[in-house]
């Protein structure tokens, strides 16, 4: 966003492309317009399998979420932590990456913003191709391009509220591929939501109803990432059917796609065997996971050996020991000297992660709009039918939602919630949670406004609390430079 000396190369395309030199105020980190040249509808097609289009930069996210905290003697950066930025993150200051950085979350989303942007606006004009493969095309395209937006106005501007979005500041909305622009006035998070819905909306007639490919959009994907859209709106009413009709498009893939059952995936033959000692088990490859519906690696240097952030004492609670998902933590930290965590806290190690649309969360979202509807039989039902792939078999209760939370729409709710961060801990997708429900009258209290560090004791050593204003982060050093009329956050 808003870059300079910038290259980018499209390698999926057999066109030309150079390297760019100093361009100002640039918002793309891209080729100048007209460099790469794309003429036929299989060179657009190529564009959307450009790997660039899988891959994201930095995740700052993941370290500030609530469900994690800081481990005393191994809380230095290259030590525990990977980078001053993470560090930074951890204790929620207002400027988390170096002044002279030039690298932040907004460098491989923009690119791919300009690659979408490419596709919607030439596309339908390309030689060859039929009108129906030109619309399926610009269609991922769209829905490519609103996910980017939908990404980027969640870490640049404020949750989503209903009564001062049209106000609240959010991010430049770019819908050309055209890096001679030179003027980018934010817009505001309700103008970001719109364009978002619109661009889905116009897309999902025309995605393709046949799962592919990870790396592609299809429709089951798009229906998912507008009815988290509608979640983070608390729409829930508008979310529910996109979740229903996602999970149901999910049985037309060429390829595996739904949910694991984790009982004997990690023995012998299953599909996160074997379990390394050091590394934990064998979920490493995104592309070819079964519970990848739409593909957006990631580095997540907290989910394999860095041991300085673990999960708290209370997230640690959450989990039962029929919890299969136990697997993915370790009680020692990296490098192992014998010695535990205190209080029961964690690591995660031995996985991967996908921040574009993974399978689980069709199954828990759709459980959340049922609960938040009254709707507590079907909310029961969805939660209990993805627990039965997370719990023991061999303890046919393991997967069962206790009767007094079942029958309560709060209560059921709040456990749904419980289970995301259970699912997800040390992955980042709590602090998208921790967002939206941070402007839910009903439910803000869940989110936790602190990070502690602990001691080898267990005694709390230092504490960093999380301010409103850090659940929307402010723009890098080298962007505001580089456009001084761009409005910073507080």
């Amino acid at each position: 966003m808003l870059y300079n000396k910038n290259i980018i190369t499209i390698a999926s395309l057999a066109i030309l492309t150079i390297g760019l030199g100093s361009c100002g105020k640039d918002f793309l980190e891209v080729v100048p317009k007209g460099v790469a040249i794309a003429t036929k509808t299989s060179d657009y097609e190529l564009l959307l399998n450009d790997p660039n289009l899988t891959t994201l930069g930095r995740a700052s996210q993941i370290v500030m979420s609530d469900e994690l905290a800081g481990f005393a003697p191994l809380y230095s950066v290259g030590s525990g932590v990977a980078s001053v930025t993470d560090q930074k993150a951890f204790e929620y200051q207002d400027d988390i990456y170096l002044p002279t950085e030039n690298v932040s979350e907004l460098g491989q989303l923009e690119k791919q913003l300009y690659s979408y942007n490419k596709v919607i606006n030439e596309i339908m004009d390309s030689k060859e191709g039929n009108n129906a493969q030109k619309k399926a095309l610009r269609a991922e395209a769209l829905a490519g391009r609103a996910w980017v937006h939908f990404m980027l106005v969640n870490y640049y501007g404020k949750p989503y509220n209903a009564a001062t979005a049209a106000s609240d500041p959010g991010i430049p909305l770019v819908k050309v591929a055209d890096v001679t622009q030179t003027t980018f006035t934010r817009s505001s998070v309700q103008a970001g939501y719109d364009l978002i819905i619109a661009d889905l909306t116009e897309a999902i007639p025309d995605l393709p109803v046949q799962i592919i490919s990870r790396n592609r959009m299809s429709k089951s994907a798009g229906e998912a990432i507008l009815g988290k859209v509608y979640v983070n709106m608390q729409q829930f009413d508008k979310a529910l059917p996109l979740f229903t009709s996602s999970i149901s498009n999910l049985s037309n893939a060429s390829i595996p796609v739904g949910l694991h059952d984790f009982n004997g995936i990690f023995s012998t033959g299953g599909a996160f065997y074997p379990i390394n000692p050091i590394t934990g088990p064998n979920r490493f490859a995104m592309a070819t996971d079964k519970e990848v519906l739409y593909l957006k690696n990631f580095l997540n240097f907290y989910s394999y050996i860095y041991s300085a952030i673990p999960v708290t004492p209370q997230t640690a609670a959450l989990y039962v020991k029929e919890d299969l998902r136990l697997n993915f933590f370790n009680t020692a930290p990296f490098p192992p000297t014998g010695a535990i965590y205190p209080l029961k806290m964690m690591r995660c190690y031995g996985r991967y992660n996908n921040m574009g649309i993974n399978v689980p969360d069709l199954y828990m979202l759709k459980a959340e709009c049922e609960s938040r509807a009254g709707d507590l039989t079907n909310a029961v039902k969805d939660l209990v039918t993805f627990r039965k792939t997370r719990m023991q078999k061999d303890v046919p209760t393991a997967a069962d939602v206790p009767v007094s939370i079942a029958s309560d729409k709060v209560a059921l709710t709040k456990y749904i919630l419980e289970e995301r961060i259970r699912e997800y801990a040390t992955a980042g997708e709590r602090w998208w949670d921790m967002r939206r429900l941070s402007v839910d009258d009903t439910y803000k209290s869940t989110v936790g406004m602190v990070h502690h560090v602990y001691d080898a004791a267990g005694n709390i050593v230092k504490s960093y609390p999380l301010k409103a204003e850090r659940l929307t982060f402010r723009f890098p050093q080298y962007i505001m430079n580089a456009n001084p009329e761009l409005k910073q956050n507080p």
